[in-house]
């Protein structure tokens, strides 16, 4: 789930960093000069590699652990996908309403699958609700675990 989200959120990016560099508005100068785009493309950067990270870390733990330790991996369904629907979010208002122009960009297209993740296999509020809640109220939960990439006694 981790990777699909990440590869959503950055083909969202790449398209509109590409506009961004070509298109100019009321202005001589492509919109990638004006700060607001400049930050709302630096944001969503790092909202992908933070996804990005994430997701080889928890598919690092799974293969460390033989798939015992499933927080990781819960925690990056969560994050990854909330951060994916953001980043689409965000480059839909860099490029604008020709975000939805279907023989422009395909980031409508991507909107409509990333919107798709957050509730795909039990949807988030449910996983954070019985997942990782039951992860957290067991009794000796060490919270570094994951962090340090150790297996439960």
């Amino acid at each position: 789930m981790g990777a699909a989200a990440v590869e959503i959120a950055r083909a969202a990016f790449a398209e509109a960093m590409q506009i961004a560099r070509t298109e100019r508005a009321l202005g001589s100068e492509p919109i990638i000069s004006h700060q607001v785009v400049g930050y709302s493309l630096a944001d969503i950067k790092t909202r992908i590699e933070a996804a990005r990270y994430l997701t080889w870390k928890s598919c690092h733990h799974l293969d460390q652990t033989e798939g015992t330790e499933e927080e990781l991996a819960i925690m990056t369904k969560v994050f990854a996908s909330e951060a994916a629907v953001q980043c689409v979010y965000d480059a839909m208002q860099v490029v604008g309403v020709n975000s939805y122009a279907k023989d422009r960009t395909t980031l409508e297209r991507l909107m409509r699958d990333v919107l798709v993740l957050p509730i795909f296999d039990g949807g988030n509020m449910g996983v954070r609700r019985r997942q990782l809640h039951n992860i957290l109220m067991q009794p000796g939960y060490d919270p570094m675990l994951a962090a340090e990439g150790r297996r439960s006694a």
